[in-house]
């Protein structure tokens, strides 16, 4: 082989494979910067994977923990409801617990009466999200899992709201005989006791606002509850939330790029192209002139 043919193939060669490993750099390196993420090798990429992955999870705790809020604040503003009920009831039955009120007033009063206590149950029951609700027929605890796991969980409390939740509360109550006025003696409570309440006689009136305190002692111990529930979420949503921003930020920090490093690669890969023209079209030149001694 002539030694000038030889030598000019392996330039040849070595320059074609320069051109090649600059253009698939330039190519790298031009993804990099439009997708500002770094080409990762697999142990990189299985990290990112690894906490993304929690990432994802946090932020389906994140979605529980919004919708269980949800939950609790419609309870909470049933419960509202329920406490001014109870209490414009309350204000029937002191009106009702009057031995001079006729039975035609009595009976007009009560006929108030068992329409607002119809609304008792009928909020309790209609506060509700998505089927899920705190306060309505044997509502109980519900489990929100909060954190990564199925067993990172918190409890949210529940309790029945309905007339016939908060009045059995009451069973087994007597009152003294001379209804509230503090006078010696019992009566027995049958009324409070089976849920009926009734203010339609002045002996009914006086148990009934008994069981209605209470109720009342009821539906505030429960607004206390889920007030306290709201508070362990939010806490609970806040740690998650902390947790997975240091995540995402160590996510981050792995695939982003390093720009200018990129853009001063980038210049350099176009310098050595330009080069790497500049020889082959000097190299086509001297091919040209050699095969002009021939002719």
């Amino acid at each position: 082989m002539n030694p000038l043919t030889a030598g000019t193939s392996n330039a040849s060669s070595g320059i074609l494979q320069s051109l090649n490993s600059n253009q698939s750099l330039t190519n790298d390196i031009q993804t990099q910067l439009s997708t500002n993420k770094k080409i990762l090798d697999p142990a990189q990429q299985g990290v990112v994977t690894r906490l993304a992955s929690q990432v994802t999870g946090y932020s389906a705790a994140h979605n529980n923990i919004a919708k269980a809020q949800n939950v609790l604040n419609v309870a909470s503003t049933g419960l509202t409801s329920i406490a001014s009920l109870l209490t414009q009831m309350q204000d029937l039955a002191n009106k009702a617990n009057d031995a001079t009120m006729t039975t035609a007033d009595a009976a007009k009063l009560n006929q108030t009466f068992q329409h607002l206590l119809a609304q008792v149950t009928s909020t309790a029951t209609a506060s509700q999200v998505d089927g899920k609700g705190l306060i309505g027929n044997g509502a109980g605890p519900m489990l929100i899992q909060t954190g990564l796991t199925s067993g990172d969980t918190t409890s949210i409390s529940g309790n029945d709201s309905t007339a016939a939740g908060l009045i059995p509360a009451v069973s087994g109550m007597t009152i003294p005989t001379g209804g509230t006025s503090g006078m010696p003696g019992t009566v027995s409570s049958h009324a409070a006791a089976s849920g009926e309440l009734d203010i339609s006689s002045t002996a009914n009136a006086a148990k009934t606002i008994l069981a209605l305190q209470t109720a009342l002692d009821s539906v505030s111990t429960t607004q206390s509850s889920i007030a306290a529930d709201q508070a362990a979420l939010q806490t609970v949503d806040d740690q998650d939330a902390s947790i997975s921003q240091n995540l995402q930020n160590t996510v981050d920090t792995i695939q982003k790029p390093d720009a200018a490093a990129l853009q001063m690669q980038l210049q350099n890969a176009n310098n050595q192209q330009s080069m790497n023209y500049y020889l082959i079209n000097q190299m086509n030149q001297e091919a040209q002139s050699v095969l002009t001694i021939f002719r």
